[in-house]
């Protein structure tokens, strides 16, 4: 795992996305390592031809910056972003990454016995997924960022 390990624990950003259809509340995290900042929505450029998930580009102190949707990403039925949405700025191997998501809860440490590593089923998005934090009552889904936005180039193949 590439998340930050402090003494035994991960240190971790905890978002959330709202499946539209169940208004079900669902908790991710990623390392706090890679999230350079966390910034209100805000005007999002949309780029012709692009893959369905990636909204557009965003201007960043001078720098275009792709915003991903990281509910259409992982396949939650589509919707438009609330007034609690936020786009947390990835850094993922050099590269920044605006993921728009529905709201920002906390940063938390939790500790590496309380995570989840092995994970099976068919499903597609466990490629994205380290593991799964069971804390406080609650499942917190652990990102792997890497994995998530490797393939994430802003047009669609074949352009």
């Amino acid at each position: 795992m590439s998340e930050t390990v402090v003494e035994g624990n991960l240190q971790i950003v905890v978002f959330s996305l709202i499946d539209q259809k169940t208004s079900k509340k669902e908790d991710y995290g990623v390392s706090i390592e890679q999230v350079r900042e966390i910034r209100p929505l805000e005007s999002i450029t949309k780029v012709p031809n692009a893959k369905s998930y990636v909204r557009g580009v965003m201007n960043l102190r001078g720098m275009i910056v792709p915003v991903v949707d990281v509910k259409e990403k992982l396949g939650f039925s589509g919707c438009e972003p609330s007034q609690k949405a936020r786009i947390l700025v990835a850094d993922v191997k050099g590269r920044l990454t605006g993921l728009l998501i529905d709201e920002v809860d906390q940063v938390m440490r939790i500790p590496l016995k309380e995570v989840e590593t092995n994970l099976s089923g068919g499903l597609e998005s466990l490629a994205y997924i380290n593991g799964v934090a069971k804390t406080s009552g609650r499942l917190i889904v652990l990102l792997d960022m890497v994995k998530l936005l490797e393939d994430n180039s802003i047009t669609s193949p074949g352009e």
